[in-house]
């Protein structure tokens, strides 16, 4: 599932695809005896204009304004494939139900992308049918747009893959620092909370030198099953390189987050666990957040190791 980052892009990216096309239509013509319908001369621009301000401002909105643009989209398609002066435009512009088995299994989780594939294709065969279009057509096209879904599908899932730590199953660090850009960008809109803890294995390289890698990844997994279905729910927990695990935790100032992460270390009984908090002040690059949560990791390792401290101005 895409943050918001490359949500905006994507779905404009297609709002703009989308609008052209119509606009080709209208400036081309088609072989209809009736002319352009006025339906596509407004629906061409408006896709323009939307595709273009959700390009430049879409990483400001809230991810339930792209579902309804997806849903929106949808209706839109329909219009101007209903509006087409011809069977021919009306098959060519419903190749644009397309862009909804693109958009939806690349930016949403399985079952809310089947679910919106399969409103497109019922939608684009509802449509078809009413232009007269032959039923042929209809469902190769039908075809297309459930192939391009599975395609797109497994192509999202693969590069989901790439943000994974393949030992805990948790987020890597890459994955980790896509969602903390994404979570401190959500933070300064709204004006929420956020905190973020980074957690060590005290004296992990002796248990590795001791009982061997295996031993030492072994613990690894055992700490993320024990965390991972603790921590609070919309909190990202990561693998974020060797013996460190890293747990952004949105709506949670910096005492809170202390102590969810407290009792999340003891809950890891016998295994001895530093961790460093901070909480992100207004306007703090992303960089200085995570520093001074590495400087609260620092003294909880200073002060003896098998505690929590949060990162305190002063």
């Amino acid at each position: 599932m895409a943050s918001a980052r490359v949500t905006g892009p994507v779905i404009g990216a297609l709002y703009v695809a989308g609008g052209l096309a119509v606009l080709a239509i209208v400036l081309l013509g088609g072989s209809g005896d009736d002319g352009i319908s006025p339906v596509l001369a407004v629906i061409g621009p408006l896709a323009l204009l939307a595709g273009g301000a959700v390009i430049r401002w879409g990483h400001h909105l809230p991810r339930s304004v792209f579902h309804l643009m997806v849903l929106l989209g949808t209706a839109l398609i329909s219009a101007v494939v209903y509006a087409a002066p011809d069977e021919t435009s009306a098959v060519a512009l419903a190749g644009m139900y397309l862009f909804i088995a693109v958009a939806a299994f690349f930016l949403f989780a399985l079952p809310v992308a089947s679910a919106y594939l399969g409103t497109a294709i019922g939608a684009c065969t509802v449509v078809l049918a009413l232009g007269g279009v032959a039923a042929g057509p209809v469902v190769a096209l039908a075809v297309v747009m459930a192939a391009m879904g599975l395609v797109v599908a497994t192509l999202a899932r693969r590069a989901s893959a790439a943000s994974l730590d393949g030992l805990t199953g948790l987020a890597n660090r890459r994955g980790f620092d896509d969602a903390l850009e994404e979570t401190v960008r959500v933070a300064l809109r709204t004006g929420t909370d956020l905190s973020v803890a980074l957690v060590d294995i005290d004296h992990f390289k002796s248990i590795n030198d001791r009982h061997g890698h295996a031993a030492g990844d072994e613990l690894l997994r055992a700490v993320a099953d024990e965390w991972l279905p603790r921590v609070p729910r919309g909190s990202v927990l990561a693998r974020h390189g060797g013996d460190e695990f890293a747990l952004l935790l949105p709506a949670h100032a910096g005492p809170a987050a202390l102590a969810v992460v407290e009792q999340l270390r003891v809950a890891c009984a016998g295994v001895p666990l530093s961790i460093g908090v901070a909480q992100h002040e207004p306007g703090e690059p992303t960089p200085q957040f995570m520093r001074r949560a590495d400087s609260a990791l620092y003294r909880a390792k200073a002060a003896g190791r098998a505690r929590t401290v949060l990162h305190e101005d002063g």
